[in-house]
């Protein structure tokens, strides 16, 4: 009895100091990269304490840059599909003061992200920021946006920057119905052209890479391009 008296004591102790001063858990960028493309499946809180931990990690530093763009159109789905959630990780960020954090809160807070996204033309850069707000909400109208781009420019001819656009989000798509049941489920259920859905559920994605450099170099040995 003793014993176990002891052992609440220090667990009391321990959840207090838990209360006043947050573990940030240490993280590997590899797993943190394959959580925040799992966000979408579980919405755990506990991925902003990664955030905390890859933004505070010396190692990571030189990747910061490219980590701020992604981050930035990932936080910005959140707010999108749940404020709560986004409202609690930015207090959480400005509690921590990891000021490189707070700039994107701030980005989002006083831009209009998504008059920017509509007045974006079709390009593959952009085919990645909305696998990045399908990753960080689960709403299938990015992937909608997706399926747009590859009725409209599958077989574009003259511009390659729409080319390139339908080709690599029939790439990306290829890829991801390999990888999660729900973007299978929803594109086989989507209004994509019949031959393009056959093509792109039986065509291997590095065949889909490998045709569309031979295209292109079709098209400029023919001056198009």
């Amino acid at each position: 009895m003793k014993k176990f008296v002891i052992f609440l004591i220090i667990f009391s102790v321990f959840i207090c100091n838990a209360g006043t001063q947050e573990i940030i858990p240490k993280i590997t960028i590899e797993d943190f990269e394959e959580h925040l493309m799992h966000f979408f499946e579980n919405k755990n809180d506990l991925l902003i304490y990664e955030v905390i931990s890859i933004y505070e990690n010396s190692k990571y530093r030189r990747m910061l840059d490219q980590l701020d763009n992604h981050l930035l159109f990932f936080f910005y789905g959140i707010k999108i599909d749940n404020i709560n959630q986004y409202n609690n990780f930015m207090s959480i960020i400005k509690k921590r003061k990891v000021q490189r954090l707070i700039n994107i809160f701030d980005i989002i807070e006083n831009n209009d992200i998504g008059l920017f996204l509509e007045q974006q033309e079709p390009n593959s850069e952009l085919n990645d920021i909305y696998w990045t707000l399908f990753f960080s909400s689960g709403n299938v109208q990015y992937i909608n946006y997706l399926i747009t781009i590859i009725n409209n420019y599958f077989n574009e001819t003259k511009n390659v920057n729409y080319y390139l656009a339908a080709r690599s989000a029939m790439w990306s798509m290829a890829l991801n119905i390999r990888t999660y049941s729900q973007v299978r489920e929803y594109f086989n259920k989507s209004n994509i052209k019949n031959v393009l859905k056959e093509y792109i559920l039986n065509t291997d994605p590095d065949k889909m890479q490998n045709e569309t450099v031979e295209f292109i170099r079709k098209q400029r040995e023919k001056g198009i391009w």
